[in-house]
């Protein structure tokens, strides 16, 4: 069932599970997009530093 499974950024969910999240409690639903929002959130903000470090260093002209 959808509440045992953990969607990676790969996987896709069919119509019924779509479904079966929004079948789900608002309270359940804010925890679930909380969590998925933090996962996310890292994600980005490690890539943000090689990004950051990348553009800190000299600008070249040719």
């Amino acid at each position: 069932m959808l509440e045992e499974q953990k969607v990676t950024n790969k996987e896709l969910l069919t119509l019924e599970e779509r479904r079966a999240f929004m079948k789900l409690p608002m309270g359940e639903r804010r925890r679930r997009l909380a969590e998925q929002a933090e996962e996310a959130a890292k994600y980005f903000e490690e890539d943000y530093a090689d990004w950051k470090e990348l553009q800190s260093g000299d600008i070249i002209k040719y």
